[in-house]
């Protein structure tokens, strides 16, 4: 009998806490296997992004244990990317020169690092501008420059906070669409935080509904329909059903309003 493959990612009996405040996460139990996407929605302040940069081993676990590829988030950094909400590009730096930055840190040299980046900024669609800077470009182009930066790196992991959160509807369906195709070549696991609940499940083939005070999972949902997906994937009636239980789980655990 094959010995099943241990999870990616690792997460038990996790609790987080900033300082002497209160608990943000609390009783957090998750396995995440190889190449799953994963999205974390919940009502703001239920601890999405936390639990991101707990991963990304940006702030330390209170309690319980994660672990990355088998070995502590710290250790596993080099596994990892993380594209933010902003795009924090470096303003006095090109396209290219901002996608090839992490491979300068990492001391890659010249020549490699220009094969890398060429590959990236083709498989993001910015052949067209390598020598723009940031203030020349829109926000979503902004955004596969940052896309292109992280994927430089060949992560494992890719985390994303809320990256297409400030893009209007239709740039960021695109973006969507654009980003699984980048997945189907790259092979990387995501965990991807949003407040859509229809980009969540156009994304993702699990979604975990965080509930608030403190954070912890209220429910684990697969996504039941497969790969690839497109447009047209967002007119199905099978979508619609999908994002319809999705947001009535998440109404059931969105605190009420006077």
């Amino acid at each position: 009998m094959d010995t099943p493959n241990p999870p990616l990612v690792s997460i038990a009996a996790l609790q987080k806490r900033y300082g002497q405040g209160a608990v943000v996460l609390d009783g957090i139990n998750l396995d995440v296997n190889k190449e799953e996407f994963v999205s974390l929605i919940g009502p703001s302040g239920c601890g999405k992004s936390t639990l991101l940069k707990l991963i990304a081993s940006l702030s330390p676990v209170t309690s319980g244990t994660l672990t990355v590829d088998g070995m502590s988030p710290k250790n596993a950094r080099e596994e990892m990317a993380f594209i933010f909400q902003e795009a924090t590009l470096l303003p006095w730096r090109t396209v290219t020169r901002n996608i090839e930055l992490p491979l300068e840190v990492s001391k890659v040299a010249a020549a490699k690092r220009s094969e890398i980046c060429a590959r990236m900024r083709h498989l993001v669609g910015l052949d067209h501008v390598p020598e723009h800077y940031p203030r020349q470009l829109s926000g979503g182009m902004k955004m596969r420059v940052s896309i292109a930066r992280a994927l430089s790196v060949s992560p494992k992991i890719l985390l994303l906070d809320e990256p297409f959160g400030a893009l209007d509807e239709m740039t960021r369906d695109r973006l969507n669409e654009e980003l699984l195709a980048i997945r189907a070549q790259q092979k990387f696991t995501a965990f991807f935080v949003t407040h859509s609940v229809a980009e969540a499940v156009f994304l993702s083939s699990r979604i975990i509904v965080l509930a608030p005070n403190p954070g912890r999972i209220a429910h684990d949902f697969t996504v039941p329909f497969p790969y690839p997906r497109t447009a047209e994937t967002r007119e199905s009636p099978e979508f619609q059903r999908c994002v319809a239980e999705v947001s009535r789980i998440l109404r059931s655990v969105s605190p009420a309003h006077p």
